[in-house]
């Protein structure tokens, strides 16, 4: 069933955050149980298909609470999530300490996920506004990992309120068939912690190997284990 464009991940993202084969996603994509788009040859599936599929399936666990997967996210980064009770943090840290094979579907509650495309005069008002924070493999990068930026997407933590002026700028491209940038938008509900948190000019550790988890391929999972000095 094909669906909009926005909020679209590729079929090994959604494999991993299902704990499944990408044959089996496919599978899932043609009985209807997952949605799907093809802009191209890719057939990219809707993240919110994924994350319902996760949730009805219990015996795989459910994907964390916003503000849960944002404390597994600050524990990752050796910040502390001052929002999480004492009793609550010894659970989120065991949360934190899964395979990170697991992480995709644990953590999908983080961000509401746009895939857009953004022109590069754009990409740098995007970039400049207050509330947004770049994450992916350009705060990989940052954080010393020796991944070449230049062939990954642009990834981008908002704000609401950003979120707004983003789709106030003309030239986005919503419904583009060829997206080039991903925007994680936060949930409105999360601490105000975490809103403060994200507004800065790279996103943390923790943040940049929840994104190249997302992605799925085994390069990105390899960057994300370095990054966070663990087993994959």
């Amino acid at each position: 069933m094909n669906a909009p464009l926005d909020g679209l991940i590729s079929v090994q993202a959604a494999a991993q955050q299902l704990g499944v084969s990408p044959d089996r996603v496919r599978d899932l994509v043609k009985a209807g149980s997952l949605d799907a788009a093809t802009p191209g040859r890719e057939v990219l599936v809707t993240s919110e298909s994924v994350a319902r599929r996760a949730a009805s399936n219990p015996t795989a666990g459910r994907p964390l609470t916003p503000a849960n997967a944002w404390a597994v996210l600050w524990l990752a980064s050796e910040q502390t999530p001052r929002w999480v009770s004492s009793s609550d943090l010894v659970r989120v840290r065991r949360f934190a300490a899964r395979p990170l094979s697991r992480w995709p579907r644990m953590l999908v509650n983080r961000s509401h996920v746009h895939r857009v495309r953004v022109p590069d005069p754009i990409l740098k008002r995007l970039q400049s506004l207050i509330g947004v924070t770049e994450g992916g493999a350009m705060a990989a990068v940052s954080h010393g990992s020796n991944l070449l930026p230049g062939v990954f997407e642009h990834e981008f933590y908002l704000t609401q309120a950003a979120l707004h002026a983003v789709r106030g700028m003309r030239g986005v491209g919503w419904r583009s068939p060829s997206p080039n940038t991903v925007l994680r938008v936060l949930p409105d509900t999360l601490p105000l912690d975490v809103i403060t948190g994200v507004m800065h000019n790279v996103a943390s550790r923790g943040m940049a190997a929840a994104d190249l988890l997302d992605r799925g391929d085994e390069r990105s999972r390899h960057a994300a284990a370095e990054l966070l000095g663990r087993e994959r």
